[in-house]
């Protein structure tokens, strides 16, 4: 009982960033969630179940990219309730969100940490206000802030520049060497950011909102980007409470006594329908979200976080103190015998620490008083173990972690040398979450070294990290069809070391470590860190350690000798390209649907086009990392997956789902650190809640809507095939790129960029507003893409004669109704819809997570006889449309080895993490 220990879920890498479990066994907390952070759960020993709350370090796409999903895997898993703890700045990020996370099955609480100092803090050595606190973890938050003076060496310098005078951008030139001498920290003062107004104390989305507010939104010319001050903050709890306005039961009405545990969950259950329905009067203190903002209003663009000003605030990242319970000592029941303790409920007020007083006989036959206080018979009290979590992004952050530890009576207490203090507020673990400079930093060196010898130091780090496979099954089953073709599936790229070596850091505590996947530290009972007994096995990582390839099983190797055989003796083999397009390389980079697997990552396809440039196709959570093990992640920004996203021109989004979208900030804030700077502009066509959406994040973090070569918006709407729907009312002063004309302009610019005649996009069969588009090229060739839609006749129209249709294929051929109900389709529709488009090829993707291995399919067997050509998508191939007919050809091959795996370790998604 009380036994808890932190894992590690993901570590620093190119496709991950760290994220921590922290597990109670009746109770789980996330610490980050970064793109592919529910990926990485999917497949891990961890389970749903359970989670209370997620606390992230800082409102922005390397602790929050896979927030979203993670959130939304938490409700399907019927979490009941959930709870985000963060910075300043987060309210912001999850409303956001609203066009593409909701879920009213759910409880969403979302706390802001007051963003003051901890040592501007007046309590002393008591303990500040926790931020959040339940019967097994007490949390408390410490704000660490960047500090802007630019010579630490000069202790006579003046106030450093204020947080509001200048951007939160990251510089491309190395910064100058830092100094270890200490500093005392900048006054409260230089603490403010992105307004002059104090930060506020603890905020909680799910208070009431004022009925004022929520009455003048009703008002036809009420506009809530113009709110500022506390009215802003009140807005964006709205946004949540309608987001997830699922409200927290009350405590339960009492039954009679006998009432079966069933009919006492209806009655909950009731009082839940109750809370959730109606509105707050006056009296209650404020409105719920049932009052249902008009659309126009609910999707009009936020209060700006930072006043008028257009550039990112820079909020703090916080660290978080876990301080987990207290446990009462054992009761010694011998002692307790000796004394005369009677047994019963006197025994349990000695536990809970009361001094009893009981009669005894006094051994000549009378009775006399005993008394008998806790520490005659119960063992001593055992102190709340605690474990410390620093997310330190950049050396400018170290002199606000040095003042929070020396200047904060109470923070004090936990960084100490000396045995009486560390007995009494003993921290067993720190994780050191840090960016490029830190570790190696010597003032960081001297803090670390100033806890106890008995602390373990847990450090994650970018650059000391190897940069390992964390989606392996996907990566064993790329080396297997490596064997196949080498070129057409290429090896995901890795790396075993870090770029520096960690073991040379020296300075560094004894009990210092290297964070790695599945590591776990016991915090109670107390053990050092070590790799997790119940993980699963790392599948491709101890291959890639031996240099080897996965052996295939006899029948594998055989059928895939046979497809070789007739691929080869294939006429005009090795002939230069004889058809316009045939250089044309498509890689898809996540071919699942909504929920990814340990195989496919949700929707994006890259198209890269021989001396012009590349186009993505969507943008699902984790597109970046997929890049990354692609084309590798160059430590210098030059080559690999940088050079593809210096030469990438254009990212179309399809829809406001989330699954093909999420992953586009992670892209554009990586474009922002690209030296030199990009030479010509990045063009994104989405629909207006997209393009609101980035606006919006472009407050908390720069994703280049200002750079001169930065991000160019286009209104899918503007370039549709015919004329599109209208939107409903909007304030065109705040959405420039509402100008349909504009739009059109700058598609005409994108085209000359990337050689196309023309770029179109088409209105498809989706639930929501979805468009997909065609690409036709000046040299004659063509793409036309479905997103997500039932088949229609639109896309046939607008597709004729594609030389290439890239059609989703979410449903078996048997699954017609199911296709419908969902507004998708079965393979043999796509397959249907590239006959009736005349396409010369089909590529099918967008699979469910019902076959996460090789889909089933009807037509396109392999023998090339059938057009359009028919091939399967799988992520990290690299299909050269002129090798088209291989992929075809391997199809049986393909299935072949996938039977074998599936006969080995079935690939299905594990679907009791959904319970």
């Amino acid at each position: 009982m009380h036994a808890w220990a932190v894992s590690v879920l993901t570590g620093a890498g190119a496709d991950t960033a760290p994220a921590l479990v922290v597990d109670f066994g009746t109770a789980k907390y996330v610490l980050n969630a970064g793109e592919g952070t529910g990926r990485a759960w999917l497949g891990s020993q961890h389970s749903f179940r359970k989670t209370k709350g997620v606390f992230v370090t800082a409102p922005d796409t390397a602790r929050c990219g896979g927030l979203p999903g993670l959130m939304m895997l938490c409700a399907d898993a019927t979490i009941p309730k959930l709870e985000i703890v963060g910075p300043h700045g987060l309210m912001h990020y999850l409303a956001t969100m609203r066009g593409f996370t909701y879920r009213s099955t759910m409880v969403v609480k979302a706390i802001e940490a007051p963003a003051t100092p901890v040592q501007s803090l007046p309590s002393g050595p008591n303990p500040p206000p926790p931020v959040f606190q339940d019967e097994s973890l007490t949390v408390y938050a410490i704000p660490i802030f960047p500090s802007t003076q630019l010579d630490t060496n000069n202790s006579d310098a003046g106030p450093s520049q204020d947080l509001t005078e200048r951007p939160l951008k990251r510089k491309r030139t190395p910064s100058p060497p830092r100094s270890p001498a200490r500093r005392k920290s900048p006054p409260a003062s230089e603490y403010t950011f992105g307004s002059s107004t104090p930060a506020p104390a603890t905020l909680e989305s799910t208070a009431p909102v004022p009925v004022a507010l929520a009455t003048r939104s009703q008002l036809p010319s009420f506009n809530p980007s113009q709110l500022r001050g506390t009215d802003a903050q009140e807005w964006r709890k709205l946004m949540l409470q309608e987001m997830f306005p699922m409200r927290e039961a009350p405590a339960p009405e009492r039954g009679a006594p006998n009432q079966s545990k069933q009919e006492k969950a209806r009655v909950a259950q009731a009082q839940v329908r109750k809370t959730t329905s109606g509105v707050q009067d006056g009296a209650a203190g404020g409105a719920r979200a049932a009052w249902q903002t008009a659309p126009d209003k609910r999707h009009a663009r936020l209060p700006r976080l930072a006043g008028e000003r257009d550039a990112p605030v820079a909020p703090p990242t916080l660290a978080y103190l876990l301080v987990g319970p207290s446990v009462r000592g054992k009761f010694d029941v011998k002692k307790a015998e000796a004394l005369g303790l009677p047994r019963g409920p006197i025994r349990s007020r000695l536990t809970k620490g009361e001094a009893v007083t009981f009669e005894v006989d006094d051994g000549q036959g009378g009775k006399v008083e005993r008394t008998v206080r806790p520490e005659d018979c119960v063992g001593p009290t055992e102190v709340a173990q605690s474990v410390l979590v620093l997310d330190v992004p950049t050396p400018a952050h170290i002199l606000s972690v040095l003042a929070s530890f020396s200047e904060s009576p109470f923070f004090s207490q936990y960084r100490s040398k000396a045995e009486e203090v560390r007995k009494k507020h003993p921290v067993h673990a720190v994780f050191h979450l840090l960016g490029e400079g830190v570790l190696e930093d010597e003032r960081y060196k001297e803090f670390m070294n100033g806890f106890s010898d008995e602390t373990h130091h847990i450090v994650s780090s970018r650059e000391h990290t190897p940069d390992k496979i964390v989606f392996t099954r996907s990566a064993l089953v790329q080396a297997r069809l490596n064997q196949l073709d080498a070129d057409m599936f290429p090896l995901p790229k890795y790396n075993l070391t870090g770029t520096r070596d960690f073991g040379s850091v020296g300075g560094l505590p004894e009990k210092a470590t290297l964070a790695y996947r599945d590591m776990i530290v016991n915090v109670r009972p107390p053990r050092p860190p070590k790799k997790d007994e119940k993980a699963k096995q790392d599948e491709f990582n101890d291959l890639a350690s031996s240099n080897t390839l996965p052996e295939l099983p006899d029948t594998t190797l055989e059928k895939f000798k046979e497809v070789q055989r007739h691929v080869n003796q294939r006429p005009g083999r090795g002939s230069p390209a004889a058809q316009p397009g045939d250089d044309v390389v498509l890689t898809p980079l996540g071919t699942g649907s909504a929920v990814p697997t340990r195989v496919r990552n949700v929707s994006g396809t890259l198209i890269q086009i021989p001396g012009r440039g590349g186009v993505l196709l969507d943008c699902g959570e984790g597109t970046w990392g997929q890049l990354a093990r692609s084309f590798g992640d160059d430590p210098a920004r030059t080559g690999g997956v940088w050079q593809v996203l210096r030469e990438l021109k254009c990212i179309f989004l399809s829809h406001m789902h989330g699954d093909h979208h999420m992953g586009l900030s992670k892209i554009l804030q990586m474009r922002t650190l690209m030296s030199p700077p990009p030479s010509e502009p990045l063009y994104l066509i989405g629909l207006r809640s997209h393009l609101m959406y980035l606006t919006e994040r472009q407050e908390l973090e720069d994703v280049g809507l200002s750079d001169p070569n930065g991000v160019v918006m286009i209104l899918s709407d503007a370039l549709n095939w015919r004329p599109p729907r209208p939107y409903g009312r909007n304030q065109p002063e705040d959405e420039r790129w509402m100008n349909a004309d504009t739009s059109r302009q700058n598609a005409q610019a994108m085209c000359r960029t990337l050689g196309l005649k023309s770029f179109q996009t088409v209105d498809v069969a989706h639930r929501t507003r979805c468009y997909g588009c065609v690409l036709r090229h000046e040299n004659g060739w063509s793409v036309a893409f479905s997103a997500d839609t039932m088949p229609t006749e639109n896309l046939v129209r607008a597709g004729r004669d594609a030389t290439l249709l890239i059609h989703e294929s979410s449903m078996s051929p048997e699954e017609e109704q199911l296709a419908f109900d969902k507004a998708h389709s079965t393979s043999a529709q796509a397959i249907d819809i590239g006959r009736r488009m005349n396409a010369q090829k089909l590529l099918l993707t967008h699979f469910s997570a019902r076959y996460p291995g090789m889909p089933p399919r009807k037509g396109g067997n392999g023998d090339g006889s059938a057009q359009p050509l028919v091939g399967i998508a799988f992520d990290y191939a690299r299909i050269r449309l002129g090798d088209f007919w291989k992929l075809n050809a391997y199809l049986p091959a393909i299935q072949h080895a996938f039977d074998q795996l599936e006969d080995e370790d079935p690939m299905e998604i594990d679907l009791t993490k959904l319970q």
